[in-house]
């Protein structure tokens, strides 16, 4: 079952909630206090930021092993004033400054992940917001498969009822494909050809790596983010967005493991 969290501590967080508990039929799943349910989806509030949940398996006890993945209603910030509808895998390539491990990497969740960005991409008709993928970038860190979904970049985004509604009709649609994943690379924050190429091939996405964080990171992360990238067929790669040195790394890898390397 998908399990949807909410942070009490995040205003855009609870806006999704409430526009989510609004217009679907979510009721209490019998035997767990404070676990919502309606057909293979989950609900339930959170009290930390998402970045720094720690006790995962402490506060969901035995129905961990009945959850196959983990959505994040989260806000999204923006130091330009971007105004986007984002989802993003968690974990870091370097530093944990927001929440989860130096170094490593949860399970992405490629196709629920994708499939929820396309959503959004066809059912938010407006002009506001950009739909896009992140580079993988914070906390928290959980083996289980997981994402982060978006709304950037103020209070009067975190209300705006296209989003909300966009937001949870993307979630709350069927996963109806099983696509060869990639690891995306390059480019700026926002993975923008990445992001164009998942839009209009039938590739999933897991980990992304931005142009800044490859120029930091070595084979093991190489390694480590296709380990955490479920069905891994390779890497999508923005041919000018990576410098010469990661992409010969990267190159090397592919080879070394048999994985395709798509250039954009």
């Amino acid at each position: 079952m998908h399990l949807i969290l909410a942070s009490r501590e995040d205003e855009a967080s609870m806006s999704m909630a409430g526009r989510l508990l609004e217009t679907v039929d979510f009721r209490n799943y019998t035997g767990y206090d404070g676990v919502l349910a309606h057909g293979n989806f989950l609900f339930s509030f959170i009290d930390v930021k998402h970045l720094f949940l720690e006790n995962f398996d402490q506060l969901f006890g035995s129905l961990r092993e009945n959850i196959s993945d983990v959505i994040f209603l989260s806000r999204h910030s923006s130091k330009a004033d971007i105004k986007s509808l984002t989802v993003h895998p968690t974990g870091n390539f370097n530093g944990a400054l927001l929440g989860g491990r130096e170094k490593r990497l949860s399970m992405s969740d490629p196709g629920k992940m994708t499939a929820t960005m396309r959503a959004m991409n066809q059912i938010y008709t407006g002009s506001t917001f950009s739909v896009t993928f992140e580079a993988t970038h914070h906390g928290p860190l959980l083996d289980i498969p997981n994402f982060f979904i978006e709304i950037g970049t103020t209070e009067a985004q975190w209300k705006d009822t296209d989003a909300l509604d966009t937001v949870v009709q993307s979630i709350m649609a069927p996963v109806t494909q099983r696509l060869p994943s990639y690891v995306g690379a390059g480019g700026g924050h926002y993975m923008p050809k990445v992001t164009r190429y998942a839009m209009e091939n039938d590739v999933d996405v897991g980990h992304m790596i931005s142009k800044h964080a490859l120029e930091e990171i070595n084979e093991s992360m190489f390694l480590q983010s296709i380990e955490k990238t479920p069905n891994c067929k390779g890497f999508i790669v923005d041919r000018k967005g990576v410098k010469s040195q990661a992409k010969q790394l990267i190159s090397s890898v592919c080879d070394q493991f048999g994985l395709e390397v798509i250039l954009v």
